[in-house]
């Protein structure tokens, strides 16, 4: 099983190619692998990574708005809306993003740890008596964890001298000198154990776990600046975080690296440092977005990092026929983690690094997690030698350079690309059963050099492979014969075409419906599909050009299921282009999108002086209040009031324009 290491970098790598409802997919699996599931499968900054991209691709994204717990999910606790959103601070890794931040903020800032554990807000009422606490949910609701909080030593149940109801914000963790000297071992970390004993269902279960908490907000409109709230907080008794405040803008990056020193002391798992703008009045003037206030930013740790050095590079094929070198290293334990390989990303990059065989290096694990060559400390006598061969069917094949990267001259004759390749096939089109060490031994065997190979095996030979057998080689050559037919969607996804996953090749499959059309598509042609652009558009007609052989392989033994156009042009949403805002009640995004798309619609991704419909989804924007508008909606009102053809809807009358005016 992959490392969360190895799917953060295999991730990272990935980004570039995705498109905008592919990011969405992706964060929407991996925010509720964190939040919901407590089993993150990628660390913190590549997460940052991907919500920065769909951001980029699609700034309007409702997913962007809907970070956090699922509380559509069934849930054992009560729900509790939150009086004020509880939202998540905007990220940043570097002093230029941190300093960019601060420009045209006014007055001081105050910096605190970034306590890597689970937000709560916890409400006293106007005796001073703990009334009820909730987590923060997906920002605007979360669950009501009343009970299991009054376990926490850290919490008040009585705050003396309150004289009105008043609600504490903070983070509840584990101390790790309890995780180390009881869970480790078990659990994966502690701010996953923390966020599983809050949420256990018995309160006397989760108060012997041992929870602490950190108060670091006081929502009550009578205190001016951020440190006068902490100075109350720890008057009623919480425990609140360490504090250094700045007057000089400038001297933040330096404060954040004197400050890493404070955070080491504590004894809880920080990822980063919070500063804020010290006036409450500032905070309030710069006001929120739909993800995270303007007047407070996380500046998240890089990672710890230890020194080591180089006793090998090796190298490997990707299915591009790209070549990737990896450092291997003598152990080190780095943030919890023994590390022994570090991946130099591309030749050029290790050659601008200097780095060889013997070149002591400085290791650290970004976020906490991926192993990154930060610098060498110590040069090689031998800087790292590129490979000018690579083995192949027949001896080897040459290598090239192409920019940064190296390149094998005939990737379709190395084993490693054609393993790639084929499993990328068989698991689009669902072929179970050719798992990557069968494909090798196909391979070897000269049975299977591309994809079209497959659909040729002989049942005899298949038998005669090491660990098979005829009663095996017959299910495979049975799931294979099943698909002899593909839809052109799944059939275009399959041929592995650099930027072009299920959702491009859905696109060029409604736009054009068949394969010749898009085979002989122009880039302008292609770029003008909403979703897609001139970058996308490019790979597309070069990918097409470089796979024709394979294509025409393929076609001699698949038939493809034809993308019918649709028939009924009169139908009111035939050629409209449709934008969905907000949540949808009675079915999901993509659905209505495909809906509008079967009938001859469009569905762009943004609103434009050249849309037809906004559709203002019944369940509302998650973040916003009852009569708000999202960016969206805002946008669409600018548009009408300038006199665009612009018509905003309700979900009830878009229902009503599919034929479906029941649903209401």
């Amino acid at each position: 099983m992959a490392t969360v290491a190895e799917r953060s970098e295999k991730l990272r790598a990935r980004l570039a190619r995705l498109d905008a409802d592919e990011l969405e997919a992706l964060v929407r699996k991996h925010n509720a692998l964190y939040w919901d599931e407590h089993a993150p499968e990628i660390d913190d900054p590549t997460f940052d990574k991907l919500v920065e991209a769909l951001r980029a691709a699609r700034p309007s994204s409702p997913v962007l708005q809907q970070l956090g717990e699922n509380k559509g999910a069934a849930s054992p606790f009560g729900d509790v809306v939150h009086a004020r959103p509880m939202l998540s601070l905007d990220k940043c890794y570097d002093d230029e993003t941190l300093l960019k931040w601060a420009t045209g903020i006014k007055g001081s800032f105050l910096m605190t740890p970034k306590i890597d554990g689970v937000a709560c807000s916890v409400r006293y009422d106007a005796l001073g008596a703990l009334a009820q606490a909730a987590t923060r949910g997906d920002g605007r609701v979360g669950d009501d964890v009343t009970a299991n909080v009054r376990g926490i030593a850290d919490v008040p149940k009585k705050v003396k001298g309150a004289t009105s109801a008043f609600e504490v914000r903070g983070e509840v963790y584990l101390r790790v000198s309890r995780f180390n000297s009881t869970y480790k071992g078990d659990k994966a970390n502690p701010r996953n154990l923390a966020a599983g004993a809050l949420k256990t269902k018995d309160a006397k279960e989760s108060a012997a776990y041992g929870l602490s908490f950190f108060a670091y907000d006081l929502v009550d409109g009578a205190c001016s600046t951020e440190a006068d709230k902490l100075t109350r907080l720890a008057a009623h008794g919480f425990a609140v975080p360490p504090s250094r405040r700045f007057d000089d803008k400038t001297s933040l990056p330096e404060g954040f690296r004197a400050f890493i020193d404070v955070c080491r002391q504590l004894d809880v798992e920080t990822d980063g440092v919070v500063v804020k703008a010290d006036l409450v009045a500032e905070q309030e003037r710069l006001g929120i977005t739909a993800h995270h206030p303007r007047g407070a930013i996380a500046y998240k740790f890089q990672g710890e990092s230890a020194q080591s050095t180089v006793t090998n590079i090796e190298w490997g094929a990707a299915r591009s026929g790209a070549l990737t070198p990896v450092a291997i290293i003598e152990p080190i334990f780095v943030s919890g983690v023994t590390v022994t390989r570090v991946s130099l990303h591309n030749a050029g990059y290790a050659k601008k690094l200097g780095v060889g065989v013997g070149a002591k290096v400085e290791v650290v694990r970004r976020g906490g997690v991926i192993p990154h060559v930060e610098r060498v400390l110590s040069k090689p006598a031998r800087l790292i030698e590129e490979p000018k061969r690579w083995p192949a069917v027949g001896g080897f094949t040459g290598v090239h350079r192409d920019g940064d990267f190296l390149f094998l001259d005939e990737p379709e004759r190395c084993r490693e690309v054609v393993v790639d390749r084929v499993k990328h096939f068989v698991d689009v089109v669902d072929a179970k059963g050719f798992g990557d060490k069968l494909l090798a031994q196909l391979f070897d065997a000269g049975m299977v050099r591309w994809p079209a190979d497959l659909y040729r095996l002989d049942a005899g030979a298949l038998a005669a492979l090491d660990r098979l057998g005829e009663k095996s080689a017959k299910n495979l050559l049975a799931t294979i014969e099943s698909k002899r037919k593909l839809t052109l969607p799944v059939f275009l996804e399959a041929l592995g075409l650099e930027r072009v996953g299920a959702t491009v090749a859905e696109k060029l499959a409604v736009t054009f419906h068949s394969l010749p059309k898009v085979r002989t598509a122009s880039s302008k042609a292609l770029a003008d599909i909403d979703g897609i652009g001139p970058e996308i558009a490019d790979a597309v007609v070069r990918g097409l050009s470089e796979s024709a052989a394979l294509i025409d392989a393929l076609l001699e033994e698949v038939g493809i299921v034809k993308a019918e156009r649709p028939s009924d042009t009169s139908h009111p949403l035939f050629g409209k282009s449709v934008v969905f805002t907000g949540g949808l009640a009675h079915m999901d995004r993509k659905s209505a999108q495909k809906r509008v798309q079967a009938v001859g619609g469009k569905t762009p991704s943004g609103v434009s002086a050249e849309l037809d419909y906004l559709v203002v989804g019944d369940d509302g924007s998650p973040l916003l209040g009852a009569g708000e508008r999202s960016s969206k909606h805002k946008s669409a009102d600018k548009l009408v009031a300038k006199g665009a053809n612009l018509a905003i809807i309700t979900e009830a009358q878009f229902l009503g324009l599919l034929g479906e005016p029941g649903k209401t």
